[in-house]
């Protein structure tokens, strides 16, 4: 039961979390006859996002909620060099190509500035422009930059992290009801977006995963001796399925209440904490397949392969009329290109020369 100080298998699970919201995008059971529920619950693989929210809670807080000494510029260079120098450069060809095939320049001037500034993810009508799915990286960054404050709460009073995603949660409530009030129909636009698409909704992901690392940090041990990453995974699939329910004439059953609640509050907590902590500590088949060195070079290369598995690269290749298998093969490969070559020696000049 002794903690790794690298945790090898939640490396690997995030090339899982990307491939869901691949599947999620591209999902094969459409239009297959006698597939609708397979159909229902792929059409929840979103919840890899989900996955991805927890884990940045859980690793930003392992790394420094309990260490006060590290500077904020120090840290902040890090999550700039980490996230990004690769975004940039993929936002930027993506509004070269845009403008070559559609030159209409203002309005794409103002969008390519909402985008490379993350600015995006707050307003509804733009929230998918340019590499569509950049918007979860708007919750991401909120979380970055915010962070230190949350620790410096949590380390006077742990109580902080249970109340403060209700006061973050209460706060998003207060801001849409604002922007409603002064008529602005984009920014915080609905307690519905703010609750999907925004860090005040998803808060309670990243609180899970810093309750997590809190945990771990004190040796506190779950109570029952039971295979957690089992326990995890059964309860993730639950979770998919009870969220799939409520897609009504919904997208998808995330965007009911009920499907809320589900994804942002009991997947974190019952599904996804238990997992990870199966993960860290139990020696099972899954975490031996998460840790050998490919599934981890897939892990490592997540962040590439979410930013180009839709967008101006995946839409040259679909032009080429090739299965989505094959598209998904080679998105993987460009993915592993763009890591070796482009995000990691960008990550590691940048924390060498100012971090």
């Amino acid at each position: 039961m002794a903690q790794p100080d690298f945790f090898k298998a939640l490396t690997g699970i995030r090339a899982i979390a990307a491939y869901m919201v691949f599947l999620h995008h591209y999902n094969p059971f459409k239009d297959i006859a006698g597939c609708e529920i397979l159909w229902g619950i792929v059409n929840e693989f979103h919840t890899g996002v989900t996955l991805f929210f927890v884990l940045s809670g859980f690793l930003i807080a392992h790394k420094y909620l309990f260490d006060s000494n590290t500077a904020f510029k120090k840290y902040f260079f890090r999550r700039f060099a980490r996230i990004y120098p690769l975004f940039f450069i993929l936002t930027t060809i993506t509004f070269l190509w845009i403008g070559i095939q559609s030159p209409s320049s203002k309005m794409l001037l103002n969008l390519y500035f909402y985008n490379i500034t993350f600015l995006k993810g707050l307003f509804a009508d733009i929230k998918f422009t340019g590499i569509a799915q950049g918007w979860s990286l708007t919750v991401e960054e909120i979380f970055y930059l915010t962070a230190p404050l949350w620790f410096l709460a949590i380390r006077k009073n742990k109580i902080a992290m249970v109340v403060l995603p209700v006061i973050i949660f209460i706060l998003g409530c207060l801001i849409v009801k604002t922007s409603q009030s002064i008529g602005c129909k984009s920014f915080m636009s609905s307690y519905g977006f703010m609750a999907i698409y925004t860090f005040m909704g998803r808060c309670f992901e990243f609180f899970a995963g810093i309750a997590l690392a809190y945990m771990l940090h004190l040796k506190i041990k779950f109570r029952f001796k039971i295979n957690y990453s089992l326990l995890g995974v059964l309860n993730f699939l639950v979770c998919i399925y009870l969220i799939s329910i409520f897609k009504g004439n919904h997208v998808a059953g995330i965007h009911h209440p009920a499907g809320v609640l589900i994804n942002n509050l009991i997947l974190p907590v019952f599904a996804i904490v238990p997992l990870f902590y199966g993960l860290i500590f139990e020696k099972t088949l899954l975490q031996k397949f998460l840790s050998v060195p490919f599934v981890q070079l897939l892990g490592k290369s997540s962040y590439a392969f979410y930013l180009l598995h839709m967008g101006v690269f995946m839409s040259a290749i679909l032009k080429m009329g090739l299965p989505v298998w094959l598209c998904f093969v080679l998105i993987t490969v460009l993915s592993i290109i763009c890591f070796k070559l482009i995000e990691e020696p960008l990550n590691i000049f940048i924390r060498k020369r100012f971090a």
